[in-house]
């Protein structure tokens, strides 16, 4: 008889140090694969695609501390995604955080939310800031690209925007200085940059912005300092200036079945302290940050919040995952648990195993990196005396047969 084993949701995790990523990537996909973070759709699939991860930090596991830093840059590793920490966030704190077929962008969110910070998608980076600045960055960049669009007015400066629109790659190592930083960003789109002074010296971790346009790309940097900026009449300078708040920008909408008053009660109780107003043709205007219009928005023109982007309910088959595993010293029965809250189930007769001298118990070093789940298994078991077959998502074992000499 064979045992089946399934993965439970409140499973304790023991192995210290376990980083499990994985990602669902097409054969020709997985060969065109390139280490630079994400953008457009495949960013946004990134963010929907749904993971399990384990760092634990351990009195046993001194050498490889889980900071804040290292977190980040392996969950940019693992998932391509750009994760830039502000530089208030303390790089050297250190966190637990386990996931369990949960959508990257809320591990994310979840990882912010531990440090008392708060994430804004710019662009294509996902930003971790303190939540009073985190929470008006996307409203900013509003707020500039709106400005650029008013001094549109003659072909000449429709002709500037397009140019400041044009979306390019951000970059910069180890103790890169802001100010310096910001003067890269300002020649790559033919911009002067006036109040300088007002950034103070730092020195910043590496970092990238991927395809980004000229107001998201400053306003990364500038919102790390408490600034934003201003445009010269013809978009050629910006002068760096704090921000009058509360930050806000404002829209209207026509109301479902033209129920002006059961659509501004719905917006007063789903987003409290937003300010909500009837304009003219009983219209709904709402004075709020990015985030919170495109809530009001849906309120208002559907009478609900907007739907979550859809993310895939059901775990993919094995033959269309990528496995990332480095651990030194571990637990082979841990390490299948962490893989069982992926959807991965185990089946193998316990007396066969104990009658060949297999423990599951042994400890076990692997260290792989975006390999299929053919080679994955085959370097996690054929070192434990295992043989392994793969069906969907089922891995069944049995003791490896020695080879005739």
């Amino acid at each position: 008889m064979s045992d089946r084993w399934s993965g439970l949701a409140g499973l304790p995790v023991v192995v210290a140090g376990i980083a499990l990523g994985m990602t669902v990537l097409s054969a020709a996909a997985a060969e065109a694969r390139s280490p630079s973070p994400l953008s457009g759709l495949r960013f946004r699939q990134a963010l929907s695609q749904r993971v399990s991860v384990s760092w634990v930090n351990t009195s046993s596991d001194q050498l490889r501390r889980h900071t804040i830093r290292y977190i980040a840059r392996r969950a940019s590793q693992l998932w391509r995604v750009s994760i830039v920490l502000d530089r208030r966030v303390d790089p050297s704190r250190e966190l637990d955080i386990v996931a369990r077929n949960q959508p990257v962008g809320e591990v994310i969110a979840e990882i912010a939310r531990r440090i008392g910070a708060m994430t804004s998608v710019t662009g294509h980076t996902v930003f971790l800031g303190p939540p009073e600045d985190a929470g008006i960055l996307r409203t900013l960049v509003a707020l500039r690209d709106a400005e650029l669009q008013s001094l549109a007015t003659t072909p000449r400066l429709t002709d500037r925007r397009r140019v400041l629109l044009k979306r390019r790659t951000i970059r910069f190592e180890d103790l890169s200085q802001p100010r310096l930083v910001l003067e890269s960003i300002a020649s790559r789109w033919g911009l002067t940059i006036e109040g300088l002074s007002r950034v103070p010296h730092d020195l910043w971790a590496a970092a990238e912005f991927p395809a980004v346009t000229a107001t998201e790309a400053l306003s990364l940097v500038l919102v790390q300092f408490g600034l934003t900026f201003t445009w010269n009449k013809d978009a050629t300078a910006v002068e760096l200036v704090r921000p009058s708040r509360p930050v806000t920008i404002v829209d209207t909408w026509t109301p479902r079945q033209k129920k002006t008053l059961r659509a501004i009660s719905l917006v007063h109780r789903e987003l409290p302290g937003v300010k909500v107003e009837t304009a003219a043709g009983g219209d709904v205007r709402v004075h709020g940050t990015w985030e919170q219009l495109r809530v009001a928005e849906s309120l208002v023109r559907f009478g609900r919040r907007p739907r979550s982007p859809s993310v895939p309910s059901r775990f993919p088959p094995l033959d269309r995952r990528q496995f990332t595993l480095k651990v030194t010293r571990a637990r082979l029965a841990d390490i299948m648990d962490q893989l069982e809250q992926t959807g991965v189930r185990f089946e193998y007769d316990r007396k066969q195993l104990a009658d060949a001298g297999i423990r599951l118990k042994q400890t076990v070093a692997i260290d792989v990196k975006q390999v299929t789940a053919r080679v994955f298994f085959k370097r996690l078991f054929e070192p434990a005396g295992l043989d392994h077959a793969i069906d969907g998502l089922v891995v069944r074992l049995k003791p490896k047969v020695p080879t005739p000499r």
